[in-house]
């Protein structure tokens, strides 16, 4: 199934086209933006938080945002595989990285972007999501950390791509704490990593704070997906 539409607004036309892929034979809707401005060379990924596409973060904003970039940007359905629900997650984050791990190769044999070309950026479960699949597939370019933590499960890893963390100072749904101690670690290993403690914001940011963050965003795409 393809489904295209054009949705415009504030800078380029932003292009629609949303297909499915198969993992563990279930059917997985993910979706596709681009922009005049996109190029083939590099992909992000987003993953979207318990409450599923339709939850309080703009994520057709933050399509336009890295698609008027540059780059192609993916929104796969990771919660299809359990029918929608994000319930026991520490049950279920194995079957949620290999979800993404399929849609990376999905990526990879649609457009040519491999995952030293692809970036995730995961927002609260699906922070923790992108942190089980780099598990899976540790040549990823980058992970974005927004208001997730690391599942238990995946506490020994021996490697990480680079990272940026970002958290709400008075998160109260996943506190702050678990963004430091997992700063804490990638110091401990040596890995890559940023770290944006935005004090006066909770596990929802202000609009003023998502601005300020996709800024932080842009910035290190710009520096793990740097041009050949």
């Amino acid at each position: 199934m393809v489904l295209l539409c054009a949705l415009s607004g504030v800078g380029a036309t932003l292009r629609h086209r949303t297909t499915t892929f198969q993992t563990r034979g279930t059917k997985v809707t993910i979706d596709e933006y681009s922009s005049r401005a996109t190029t083939t060379d590099a992909a992000v990924i987003l993953l979207y938080g318990s409450g599923g596409v339709q939850s309080a973060v703009p994520y057709v904003e933050q399509a336009r945002l890295f698609a008027g970039a540059g780059r192609c940007v993916y929104l796969p359905h990771y919660l299809d595989v359990t029918r929608g629900s994000a319930r026991e997650p520490e049950l279920h984050y194995g079957m949620w990285a290999q979800t993404v791990r399929d849609a990376l190769e999905y990526i990879q044999s649609r457009a040519g972007i491999p995952p030293s070309r692809t970036v995730i950026v995961g927002y609260s479960l699906g922070a923790s999501v992108a942190l089980s699949a780099a598990a899976l597939e540790p040549h990823l370019a980058g992970i974005v950390v927004w208001s997730g933590s690391l599942p238990d499960a995946y506490r020994d890893f021996e490697k990480l791509p680079p990272l940026l963390i970002l958290h709400g100072g008075r998160d109260q749904v996943i506190p702050d704490y678990n963004a430091r101690q997992l700063a804490a670690l990638c110091t401990l290993k040596q890995f890559r990593c940023e770290l944006s403690i935005y004090p006066e914001e909770g596990h929802a940011f202000s609009a003023g704070a998502i601005t300020r963050a996709d800024r932080r965003i842009q910035a290190f795409l710009d520096s793990v997906l740097r041009p050949h």
